[in-house]
């Protein structure tokens, strides 16, 4: 059942409009909000594609953005690129995309380990690191939204929410 919020009527014929739901694997969520944060790169961007055709179910996949996203004009609709943060409820407020869960580093990972062993070496730390990220991704799994919002044209803010449905849920 269609239940897509279109935030103005004019944008009803937008094709994203025409999206039921969209689909997309927890895991895929995971490793894109992991992929960024271990990016060394300020240009590549690590998101969520959604490839037309805009109609019924569309699968998020897995996508590098490097650098401004670029389609040939004729290509139309373009595809649409969603953060990880799309997918996940955010407790700091109405920031769609945004989300207060944020990836433990390995210097988290060091203060952690420092606080309750004291002195720690690297190995210590690792295996700090691997706990915190094995709590963070299920906090992120935890946290799935069930409505995501969808912004198909980013210099007007244009947009429209529709479903989430998670593989594996």
């Amino acid at each position: 059942m269609r239940d897509t919020y279109v935030t103005d009527a004019a944008l009803r014929d937008h094709p994203a409009a025409d999206i039921d739901s969209v689909v997309a694997d927890p895991d895929d969520i995971v490793r894109t909000f992991e992929r960024n944060a271990a990016s060394e790169s300020r240009l590549e961007t690590h998101v969520l594609r959604l490839v037309p055709p805009f109609d019924g179910d569309v699968r998020a996949e897995p996508y590098v953005e490097d650098g401004p996203k670029r389609y040939p004009p004729d290509r139309t609709p373009e595809p649409i690129h969603l953060t990880p943060g799309t997918f996940v409820e955010n407790e700091d407020g109405p920031h769609p995309g945004k989300t207060h869960l944020t990836i433990p580093t390995p210097e988290d990972a060091r203060r952690v380990a420092e606080e309750r062993d004291g002195t720690v070496d690297d190995a210590t730390v690792e295996t700090h690191h691997e706990r915190l990220l094995d709590e963070w991704s299920s906090e992120v799994r935890d946290s799935l939204t069930d409505r995501v919002r969808i912004v198909f044209d980013p210099p007007t803010g244009n947009e429209v929410w529709t479903d989430a449905r998670y593989e594996g849920r």
